[in-house]
């Protein structure tokens, strides 16, 4: 996750917020000591169930029953990330709001000292609920368009409507943000939703780049080139006051805002930042208790968290240990750039490609930007 936002105006933001508490330093020392903990992020999907059927869901989310673990088990994972000292739960699915126990979960999450966060497609936010949403320090709504792009994403006619409305309750009661993944379908709705964000005072912008997984496939991707303009665009963006503009899944973008604004802070920031922290900042735990990289990345399970150590899997798993150390092993364009330490390409999308170690193919970057001199 990339902050272009404190990149540019090097302030503290809603990111910084949620993890570091309202700290206003150029590096903030809570942010060396969570990169220096080894206590990562928590993805948690819940569920695999869905009201919706997006076509490009990372989890290939369906409106049927799936095999998740019942409440007393949820309990005793919240019990054993804690005990491990984990920072935040990011509590997604499928759709995290059709668990019926969803608020009990964190709210128990919240006395054990994590701080929780919610990702929702926001269509199941209402007049009868919204006010439980207190129990997430942030909530996190996905809208990928206006209107009938939005609907054609999801599957479901009014979803834009019914979204946009759970956005709007939820900011009365918490922290928000939109949550926006581009493909080759919606890049040019980018302007618009943003527009959207401003108009209805809702603080944060995250953009995804899209990661091969479940339903989504490179074809439904945007070209580099394509990218590329985006980023600029989304640099000029941040620049504005009154909204945090977030980019996740492509690491290059934080070596492009230093190549842009050529701020040796910014070069600091990412230096402690680094890039995709898969394995290492961040995990992902299934509606099974199962423990992946990150949430993309289901095809790999390294152990399960109701019985295998979690310290162990994260100290001692092969591909979790390498991911620490992608560096030595990076291949291709990512090899050879002299960025790779703080950036280093997203590992799972290289995998789909075809070689994990390869080259990151949505790396947009020119080879006389960031090959390293001989």
């Amino acid at each position: 996750m990339i902050s272009l936002s404190k990149m540019i105006h090097n302030e503290a933001t809603v990111s910084s917020i949620l993890l570091y508490g309202k700290e206003d330093q150029k590096i903030p020392e809570k942010l060396v000591n969570f990169v220096r903990s080894g206590r990562p992020i928590v993805v948690w999907n819940l569920t695999k169930k869905c009201n919706l059927r997006c076509i490009h869901c990372y989890a290939s989310a369906e409106n049927e029953n799936s095999k998740e673990l019942d409440f007393a088990s949820c309990i005793e994972v919240v019990n054993r990330l804690a005990d491990f000292k984990v920072p935040v739960i990011l509590f997604s699915g499928g759709e995290p709001l059709l668990r019926q126990d969803i608020f009990e979960i964190a709210a128990y999450a919240r006395r054990k000292g994590i701080k929780c966060v919610l990702s929702t497609n926001g269509t199941l936010i209402n007049k009868e609920n919204y006010e439980d949403l207190k129990v997430f320090d942030y909530v996190g709504v996905s809208l990928d368009g206006v209107g009938k792009v939005n609907d054609f994403f999801r599957g479901v006619e009014n979803a834009f409507e019914a979204a946009l409305n759970g956005l709007k309750l939820a900011r009365e009661v918490t922290l928000t943000g939109i949550r926006f993944t581009v493909t080759r379908y919606n890049y040019s709705e980018l302007g618009e939703i943003l527009k959207l964000a401003r108009e209805n005072d809702i603080p944060r912008f995250c953009l995804y780049h899209l990661v091969p997984s479940g339903r989504a496939e490179f074809s439904d991707d945007i070209d580099n080139k394509t990218r590329r303009k985006l980023m600029d665009f989304l640099i000029c963006e941040a620049e504005k006051d009154g909204l945090e503009i977030l980019t996740v899944d492509n690491p290059a973008d934080g070596v492009y805002a230093y190549l842009k604004t050529k701020d040796e802070d910014v070069l600091e920031f990412l230096k402690y930042r680094g890039g995709d922290g898969s394995g290492q900042r961040i995990i992902c735990v299934d509606f099974k208790g199962q423990i992946h990289p990150n949430q993309f990345w289901w095809d790999y399970t390294a152990g399960n968290i109701l019985k295998d150590d979690l310290l162990k899997i994260m100290s001692e798993d092969e591909l979790f240990v390498m991911l620490r150390r992608k560096k030595e092993f990076l291949k291709g364009k990512c090899g050879i750039c002299k960025y790779k330490e703080i950036c280093g390409g997203f590992r799972v999308r290289a995998y789909r490609y075809g070689d994990v170690w390869g080259e990151d193919p949505s790396c947009y970057l020119q080879m006389d930007e960031i090959a390293a001199k001989i």
